[in-house]
């Protein structure tokens, strides 16, 4: 069973539970002796569906509070079965609490609580655990309504809660989860505390989220529409999450290998302001870190660092009608490595029924001031090739800028700024005839030696003023060896990147 099967198996036997302890509830609201409860509850148990089976160990009335406590109680449903140590339902009230006592509905039912303890609800597709679930203000649909999308809550708590697949590779974990204002239509307020998500199939990946706060959205909306695969709604107001200390580790080897670090950040904000059909978009993140760790980040480790950490700020504004987004902001700030800045205009972010969005890049300025990359990747790219770094690089700003180029082409302004990285920013503008498709940013390094690709990509370079591209001065790498003084440069093995981006001398070990 997938995972969107297992989540609504899950939700129904829940609502169920609850249904089939309710169906008694409102029949002996107004009796006082534990034995007619008990007569209601065997009177309920055959109006029940055919397959489901209700059974409890111990039945109390309560009647001052128009409730009841139930113990060792088991609901089998064809699907699935829940059970729970100890549930009590106080405020049994039949239709909605508020509407005319003369004329009830009832077609709902209403508790002011619903608790249980130690439940479990198990299905074909996975179980749901909860030392202790506590429910306020819930109304009830009439069983031939969706149990999902009618059903309400003004709050709901519950503590030690575990979520898994069957054959244990998903499972989620949370040490407390509190949940205001659940019903469609209606804007809810979701936190998790000490969440922690598991993936035990090859790569095992475990993330842990110390706080976890969803603020402002349409929940039951939002899981109608998850179930029903239209997707994420957006609705008028502000919605947020906030995320603090995040971590993701996994295997980084073989199966059953140790798991490592791979990302994480210390606190993590998107906001979404909408209006109709547009929405303005701002997330940060403070303290993202990469580490080496990954297939796809040992590139890292490679140019000398422990690990990657930025301040990362995103803006945007989103107009679904058009199917446009204009990103004003993207900004990273990676003290050890840079600080890089895009802007830029982006289309087709809708995906057609049936397929994935396809984006198009219709416009983009990108923005680099180096902190000490660019010397490390130009050191290691000429230890690689086992070649001097001076050499390498001027060998390179020879290619991109042969005599004669002008001062103002791509190649000329490429070639100044490798010669001093620390001059000031970079700048490169992309702006296309026509929609281009994302990954098109994928061919910007060979822009810089086809003419014709940069042409098709509208493509521009700028370097910083300071920085020259005068080569009158430059080595001519014909007089210079390539090999360098250190022969240990090429002995196997990864280089050791100076620090602080300075360029490395012809005497220091890489």
């Amino acid at each position: 069973m997938n995972r969107e099967t297992t989540r609504r198996t899950i939700i129904t036997l829940s609502a169920l539970a609850v249904i089939g302890l309710g169906s008694a509830g409102w029949i002996w609201v107004h009796r006082e002796a534990n034995h007619e409860l008990i007569e209601a509850l065997e009177d309920a148990k055959t109006h029940l569906p055919p397959g489901v089976e209700f059974t409890w160990s111990k039945a109390v009335a309560l009647p001052t509070s128009h409730g009841a406590r139930l113990t060792d109680v088991v609901l089998k449903d064809p699907t699935g079965t829940i059970s729970a140590a100890t549930i009590e339902l106080i405020g049994a009230v039949v239709g909605s609490p508020t509407e005319s006592k003369g004329a009830p509905d009832h077609s709902s039912l209403h508790f002011d609580h619903v608790i249980a303890y130690t439940l479990q609800v198990t299905g074909t597709g996975g179980s749901m655990q909860a030392k202790r679930l506590s429910l306020d203000g819930i109304m009830l649909p009439p069983p031939t309504e969706d149990q999902v999308s009618s059903l309400m809550m003004d709050h709901g708590e519950a503590t030690q809660a575990v979520l898994a697949s069957t054959d244990g590779l998903e499972s989620a974990r949370a040490d407390h989860i509190i949940l205001d204002q659940y019903g469609t239509g209606r804007v809810s307020r979701l936190t998790f505390e000490k969440l922690q998500l598991h993936y035990g199939d090859h790569p095992v990946r475990d993330a842990s989220i110390g706080q976890l706060v969803s603020d402002g959205s349409d929940l039951a909306g939002l899981l109608q529409s998850y179930l029903k695969g239209d997707g994420l709604l957006f609705h008028d107001g502000n919605q947020s999450i906030i995320a603090q200390d995040f971590l993701l580790k996994g295997e980084v080897d073989g199966p059953g290998s140790a798991e490592d670090r791979l990302a994480g950040f210390e606190k993590a904000h998107l906001h979404i302001d909408t209006d109709g059909q547009k929405s303005r978009v701002t997330e940060s993140l403070t303290h993202f870190r990469l580490w080496p760790t990954g297939p796809r980040t040992m590139g890292i480790k490679t140019l000398g660092y422990e690990k990657f950490d930025a301040a990362i700020v995103l803006n945007a504004i989103v107009d679904r009608g058009a199917d446009v987004a204009h990103v004003t902001e993207f900004d990273v700030n990676a003290p050890e490595f840079g600080h890089l800045n895009i802007a830029g205009d982006f289309t087709q972010l809708v995906a057609q029924q049936g397929t994935l969005p396809q984006p198009q890049l219709l416009h983009l300025d990108f923005s680099w001031r180096d902190a000490g990359l660019v010397p490390r990747i130009l050191n290691n790219a000429a230890v690689n090739q086992g070649m001097d770094p001076d050499a390498y690089i001027t060998l390179l700003r020879r290619t991109w800028s042969p005599a004669g180029t002008p001062s103002d082409s791509m190649g000329a302004q490429l070639a100044g700024y490798i010669a001093n990285p620390a001059a000031g920013p970079l700048t490169v503008m992309l702006a296309p005839e026509k929609p281009v498709p994302l990954l098109a940013l994928a061919v910007i390094p060979e822009a810089v030696t086809h003419r014709q690709l940069a042409e098709s990509l509208g493509m521009s370079v700028q370097g910083p003023t300071s920085a020259s591209g005068d080569d009158t001065h430059a080595p001519d790498p014909n007089m210079t060896t390539d090999e360098p003084v250190d022969p240990e440069v090429l002995a196997p093995g990864a280089s050791v990147a100076p620090k602080m981006g300075a360029p490395a001398s012809s005497t220091e070990k890489h």
